[in-house]
C-alpha cells in the first residue's frame, strides 16, 4: 500500500478562514481522506483537534485572532508527533523559523498545485509510519488512532481503560493472528485472572461491535 492509498484510512483537520479556498480544498481532500474536518478559525481548529484527534493537521498561518502557528504551538504542548503543516499566502523568515521550532512537516505557499499538496501529505504519512502511528481500521465504522491512543467509532471518540487499551493494541499488532491467553495475561500483569481477561474482552467487544473480537477456544483471541 502506497502513501496515497493509506490516506484513505486517515483523517485530516483543515483550517482556513478563506471560504472559497477552504471549500475548494476540502473537496480535494475529501477525495483523498477517510474524513475531513474543517475549521474557519484557530479556536475552532483547536476544539476540533481535541474532540476528533485527526491523523494530520493542515493550518492556514493567519486566521484572525488565533493563527495556524498559535494552534500548532498549543497542539505541540500535548502531542509532539502528530504531523502538522502550514499553508500561507506569505513567506516570512520569522514564521519559517517558528515552523522549524515546532517540528512542522512543511510550509507551503498559496496558491499551490495538487502535486505540492500531495508531496506535503506523503511526507505526513511517512512521519506517521516512522512513529508507528498510522490508524488501525477495525471495521467500516471504527478505527484506532495510534498516535492519540483513541478509539473512534462513527466519528466520535470512545474512552478506553488502561487494560482495554493494552488488549486492543495487542490484537491490532497481531491483526489476523491469534493472541494467546498467556500473552494477554503477561501484558496485563500476572494478577489478572483468565476470568478477568474474559470480562475485559466482553467490555471491549461492546465498544468495538460484538463480532469484532473472535475467540479460538482454549487458545486466545483475534481481530481479523
Amino acid at each position: 500500500m502506497n502513501e496515497l492509498d493509506e490516506l484513505k484510512e486517515l483523517t485530516i483537520l483543515f483550517a482556513d478562514d478563506d471560504e472559497l479556498f477552504r471549500n475548494a480544498t476540502k473537496r480535494t481532500l475529501e477525495m483523498l481522506f477517510k474524513r475531513v474536518y474543517t475549521a474557519t478559525q484557530g479556536s475552532e481548529a483547536l476544539s476540533l483537534y481535541k474532540q476528533m484527534h485527526p491523523n494530520i493537521i493542515m493550518l492556514d498561518i493567519r486566521m484572525g485572532e488565533v493563527g495556524g502557528l498559535e494552534v500548532a504551538q498549543e497542539i505541540r504542548k500535548e502531542n509532539k508527533h502528530v504531523p502538522i503543516f502550514i499553508i500561507s499566502s506569505y513567506t516570512e523568515t520569522h514564521e519559517l523559523l517558528e515552523a522549524c521550532r515546532l517540528n512542522l512537516v512543511d510550509y507551503i505557499t498559496k496558491p499551490f498545485s495538487f502535486q505540492t499538496l500531495i508531496h506535503a501529505l506523503t511526507k505526513c504519512v511517512s512521519m506517521l509510519k516512522a512513529e508507528g502511528s498510522l490508524s488501525k481500521v477495525i471495521n467500516h465504522t471504527t478505527y484506532y488512532n495510534a498516535s492519540s491512543k483513541t478509539l473512534i467509532k462513527e466519528g466520535m471518540p470512545l474512552s478506553l481503560t488502561k487494560n482495554e487499551l493494552t488488549i486492543l493494541e495487542l490484537l491490532l499488532k497481531q491483526k489476523g493472528k491469534i493472541v494467546t491467553y498467556e500473552t494477554f495475561i503477561h501484558a496485563l500483569g500476572s494478577d489478572v485472572s483468565y476470568a478477568a481477561l474474559q470480562n475485559l474482552i466482553m467490555r471491549l467487544r461492546k465498544k468495538l461491535g460484538k463480532n469484532s473480537i473472535q475467540n479460538l477456544s482454549k487458545v486466545g483471541y483475534t481481530i481479523k
